[in-house]
């Protein structure tokens, strides 16, 4: 079946989802926003989109409820996993997205919408986790998979209920403490290319004590993911993509396109051998390439296209980076609650996580800065003879590629009382402790101006030996300095490679205290049922302290040299929420519900959120919701303290004739005189539900401003040569009007807008001797324009290239279909990502319309599961599945960069038919 056939398959299903109503969720929302079935008994209970605490209570703000059994019909070894193939998510941090991320190497994150990981706020059990980074991530490599009882997903605005950070939404995930039982998880994958094996050891244990007046849960998980750990590991990636200059071009409006896509690209400014460049030097000593038997030959040139050249000898630099990030985590969390008298209840949550991961970045480079005098001694005797000094162009295969090692520790304590009073009052306060110690290195680092020293080698007249220049004749200018070969591939010596490299290491501790009371009930009973309310209060405090070694301070490195941080805010909250019912009959109920919170930021002052709110129901089977609501996400400490994060791009420089695409630095600094981004958020929906069938649709507009960034290098360079002169003190420009470097500093200077739909359908009924479920879940974003230098607005809807960020396929969508009869169950996943284009800003003169297009892919996932317990075993499950059934390729999607990634891990699938198999036990 074709593209546009599956295309148009699935945006049918879509359609009827939106006729008959549809949910993004990935189980059925109860009428109090839980799990439970039309017929169960309503128990009293909190959804994450509220802070309310009553039966009768109906968010109108789109909450969705993923629970354990779906986790388990995934096989999926990690909630993130099964979180990030919902569609309103994007994968932007996670081991399939961060091959060239060289400090969120590894880590798993979500991103609601697509507005990055930081703006949605991700709960444990109701309460804040501890951030792994500077800028607010949260990393679920922390979180026990086992001892989740459900997710639930806020898909709007809910900083008036849960504080900052809340503006695509709130991930919680809430612990299964009502667990009787044992329960054990053991599970073994791997790709069909015999790598990325994933194997998976968890426990968790349950009991009620007392008669019921306390619950422990003890859970631990283990999980090692070998991952896909080079590129070259996968045939589409050995196309070696690249996005390159199209030497036809003969500028704007001549109907050829400035760029284009083709495989077999090399790196033109530099190979393993180590070369010159024609026709740039200026000297004899040029075009060549250089051999490890000590001779220098002509160098073999394909179709040179800036940066790159298609065919010839060259670098292919993202051979040896990860494609998926080897992982390895371990978590421990115990839970306890017990009655202290008739009406209170003591309450402790504790946990350690520990995950590591390692990933290749990018093979060491040197594009020129090490220049070669006709003097060394290594130096082919027929270059030497031409008396010139010349820059030297070189990749480093010797050694392992630069590599990003991180561990993070995470330690985490809850511990409060609950009760209630009157007639219906409840309360609650707690405070909780979170310390993250996350550490990262960049093992085989390069050492720029120790390869300097090192490669200007001479010969001492004295002893005759090959030494540093810098150490001639007895001085000690460049203490232990070891001259180095760098003319042929592995020409280097091993001690000459230990001088020139070293180990970044990078240190960070991070403490979070969070102090909150509330009480809530009913304060009186109004014309049509009770007024709800909550009042509450939360205090609390980030603190980030990061050590580096010298070089990195130093900035000596090739790339990181990551910086000492060191900063702190409080956050002092007030918020009340109130529900008020406005009409019930025996056939209608019309309720309001409205938020407010108030919170005083050491660093941005005081700022108010709200959220308001009605849900109607016409007839008891349709529930019509909307909201407002105004959302905050403060600066994090990073954002506003840090010195510098040292980043690389390509940059077309328009003050050289043919503006020739130039590779640069692109620092990033902090601005302590940030504001919070502020955002308005729309939302509307219908809720239907009879028997079996139960669907919604819900609409959603996000309108985020005073988002915080940098101006993007190419706008500074492009607004610079327009004559704002302001902007070029950003750049850093060569004596020959290359550039250098271009700064960065994070301003309040952007803006999103978001609108879309969010749909479910979801059907379950008995099928012969078993039961049949079906559900349809899908993701419409009708338009995403970005403006993040303040400049007109560009809608990168569809765009699944990475010019605007992790790019956001404008439609994905999941079919999914389960069987149960007996002891057998069986399950099928069917997961859609739509068309889209390489880069949006991108019309038929910049890259031509086949290949801006991308297609739509599909991909096929099946699992079964056998209970043992007639054979005697017990309660015992196996089971096995099998992912991307038809070993589906990504699309081609080039990185522009010099590392020639050949696709978007955040939305396609890197690795392939992938089989697994496990067993569950229960007792």
């Amino acid at each position: 079946m074709g593209d546009d056939s599956t295309r148009s398959l699935v945006r049918a299903a879509l359609g009827l989802t939106l006729v008959f109503g549809g949910e993004f969720a990935l189980a059925a929302e109860s009428p109090a926003g839980g799990s439970a079935d039309p017929g169960d008994t309503l128990e009293e209970l909190t959804v994450t989109g509220s802070r309310i605490e009553h039966s009768s209570f109906q968010a109108p703000t789109p909450v969705s409820v993923l629970d354990a059994s779906q986790v388990e019909q995934r096989g999926a070894t990690n909630i993130a996993n099964v979180i990030n193939e919902i569609p309103a998510f994007t994968g932007t941090i996670t081991p399939a997205s961060t091959g060239l991320n060289s400090r969120q190497n590894g880590i798993n994150a979500v991103d609601l919408r697509g507005l990055g990981t930081n703006r949605n706020l991700v709960l444990l059990n109701g309460r804040r986790g501890t951030p792994f980074d500077e800028f607010g991530n949260v990393d679920l490599n922390a979180v026990p998979s086992l001892a989740i009882g459900r997710v639930e997903v806020v898909t709007g605005g809910a900083s008036a209920a849960w504080g900052s950070d809340a503006i695509s939404g709130v991930v919680n995930l809430i612990y299964d403490d009502e667990l009787e039982g044992f329960k054990f998880n053991g599970q073994y994958g791997q790709s069909e290319h015999g790598d990325a094996e994933d194997t998976r050891l968890a426990a968790a244990w349950g009991a009620s004590l007392n008669s019921g007046s306390g619950h422990f849960l003890l859970a631990a998980d283990y999980n090692k993911n070998e991952g896909v750990p080079e590129g070259r590991d996968r045939d589409w990636q050995r196309r070696s993509p690249a996005l390159v200059s199209n030497p036809a071009d003969t500028g704007p409006n001549d109907g050829i396109p400035q760029f284009l896509i083709r495989d077999n690209a090399v790196l033109f400014i530099g190979s393993p051998n180590g070369v010159t460049l024609p026709d740039v030097t200026g000297t004899a000593v040029d075009n060549l390439e250089f051999f490890s038997n000590g001779t220098a030959q002509t160098r073999q040139l394909g179709q040179v296209m800036d940066n790159f050249m298609i065919g010839g000898s060259g670098s292919r630099l993202g051979d040896r980076s990860a494609i998926f990030i080897p992982t390895e985590r371990f978590n421990i969390l115990a839970t306890f609650r017990h009655d202290i008298g008739e009406s209170t209840e003591a309450f402790v949550e504790t946990s350690f996580a520990q995950s590591k991961s390692s990933g290749k970045l990018v093979d060491a480079f040197s594009f020129g800065e090490v220049v070669i005098m006709p003097d060394n001694p290594y130096l082919p005797a027929s270059v030497a003879a031409l008396g010139e000094a010349f820059p030297l162009f070189r990749t480093f295969e010797e050694i392992p590629p630069i590599t990003s090692e991180s561990k993070n520790d995470n330690v985490r304590f809850v511990a409060g009382l609950r009760g209630d009073f009157g007639n219906s009052f409840k309360w609650n306060a707690s405070g909780q402790y979170g310390r993250t110690k996350f550490s990262n290195d960049q093992p085989q680092n390069l050492l720029v101006g120790n390869l300097i020293l090192a490669a200007d080698a001479v010969r001492d007249p004295v002893s005759g030996n090959i030494v540093c220049r810098a150490n001639l004749n007895g001085a000690n200018g460049a203490p232990g300095c070891v001259p180095i070969n760098l003319f042929g591939k592995g020409s280097p010596s091993a001690a000459a490679l230990d001088y020139v490299t070293d180990r970044g290491t990078s240190d960070t501790e991070i403490k979070q205290s969070v102090f909150m009371a509330d009480v809530s009930g009913e304060l009186f009973e109004a014309w049509a049922g009770p007024l709800l309310g909550t009042f509450g209060v939360e205090y609390r405090k980030e603190q980030l302290d990061r050590v580096v070694n010298a070089p990195n301070e130093n900035d000596e490195f090739l790339i990181v040299n990551a910086k000492p941080l060191n900063g702190e805010f409080t956050a002092k909250e007030g918020f009340v929420e109130f529900a008020l019912p406005m009409l019930k009959t025996d056939r209608q109920t019309l309720d309001l519900n409205a938020a407010a919170r108030v919170t005083d930021y050491s660093t941005v002052g005081s700022v108010t959120t709200w959220k308001a709110g009605l849900v109607y129901s016409p007839v008891e089977s349709l529930r019509l919701r909307g909201s407002i609501s105004r959302d905050i996400r403060a600066p994090s400490i990073g954002e506003t303290f840090v010195e510098t994060v040292l980043l690389f791009g390509n940059i077309t420089n328009p003050f050289l004739p043919g503006s020739p695409t130039e590779f640069v630095e692109t620092p990033t600094l902090g601005n302590a005189e940030l504001t919070e981004e502020t955002a308005k958020t729309t939302t509307f929906g219908a809720v239907y539900s009879a028997g079996g069938f139960r669907a919604s649709v819900d609409w959603y507009h996000i309108d985020l401003t005073d988002t915080i960034g940098v101006l993007a290098p190419q706008s500074v360079v492009n607004r610079c040569f327009a004559g704002e002169t302001s902007l070029c003190d950003l750049i850093a420009f060569n004596p020959d009007g290359s550039i250098d470097s271009i700064a960065g500093k994070n301003l309040n200077l952007g803006a999103f807008d978001l609108e879309g739909i969010d749909a479910e359908l979801r059907y379950s009924r008995p099928l012969g001797n078993g039961d049949l479920s079906v559900g349809v879940i899908a993701s419409y974003l009708i338009h995403k324009e970005i403006a993040p230098s303040g400049g007109a607005p560009l809608d990168t809807a569809g765009e699944v290239g990475t010019a605007s960020g992790y790019g956001t396929p404008d439609f994905k969508a999941t079919l999914s279909v389960g069987y149960d009869i007996g002891d057998l169950g069986a399950f099928a996943q069917v997961r859609y990502i739509g068309s889209g284009v390489y880069d949006a800003t991108y019309g038929p003169e910049e890259l031509s319309a086949a290949e801006n297009d991308i297609g739509a892919i599909t991909y096929v996932d099946l699992s079964a599961n056998y209970n043992l317990s007639r054979l005697g075993y017990g309660d015992v499950q196996v089971f096995a599945g099998v992912d991307n059934v038809l070993d589906k390729d990504p699309p081609v999607i080039p990185l522009n960069f010099i590392s020639n990634f050949a696709t978007n891990g955040s939305h396609y699938d890197v690795i392939g038919r992938k089989y697994y198999v496990g067993a569950r036990v229960r007792f």
